[in-house]
C-alpha cells in the first residue's frame, strides 16, 4: 500500500514537469477565422511590413494552426524565399547559433538598431 502509493505520489510530481517542456499548442480554429481576430496588433505590424505588403501570411513562418503551428518559427522557415541570407548567416562564424530575429524586429523583421539592442 505504501509502495504504490509511492509510486502514485511520484507519478503527479513527475508529469507537470514533463508537460512543460512540451511544444506549445495553438488553440484549435475553423477554416472561417483569421489570426487578426485574436492577433490584431502583431497582424497589423506584419501586413504593414514589406511581407505583408507582398501578400505572406501568417501560416508561411507560424504553420498551420491545427496542424503544425510554431509559436516562435526558427530562420528554416525563411529559407524558400531568403536562402542566400539564410546560408550567408550559417556559413558566417559571428552568425552561428543566431536566427533572423536576432537583427530583425519580430513580425516588422525590419532590422534592430544598435539604439534598440542595448
Amino acid at each position: 500500500m505504501i509502495r504504490s502509493l509511492a509510486v502514485i505520489s511520484f507519478i503527479f510530481l513527475l508529469l507537470p514537469a514533463l508537460s512543460f517542456g512540451a511544444a506549445k499548442k495553438h488553440p484549435p480554429i475553423t477554416a472561417e477565422q483569421d489570426c487578426e481576430e485574436c492577433h490584431d496588433s502583431q497582424a497589423q505590424v506584419w501586413q504593414d511590413s514589406k511581407h505583408g505588403l507582398m501578400g505572406v501570411k501568417c501560416v508561411v513562418c507560424h504553420g498551420d494552426p491545427n496542424k503544425n503551428f510554431v509559436a516562435k518559427p526558427t530562420s528554416k522557415r525563411c529559407v524558400g524565399c531568403h536562402s542566400e541570407q539564410v546560408a550567408g548567416t550559417a556559413e558566417n562564424h559571428k552568425m552561428k547559433q543566431k536566427n533572423c530575429w536576432t537583427c530583425h524586429n519580430g513580425h516588422s523583421l525590419k532590422p534592430k538598431s544598435a539604439k534598440q539592442d542595448k
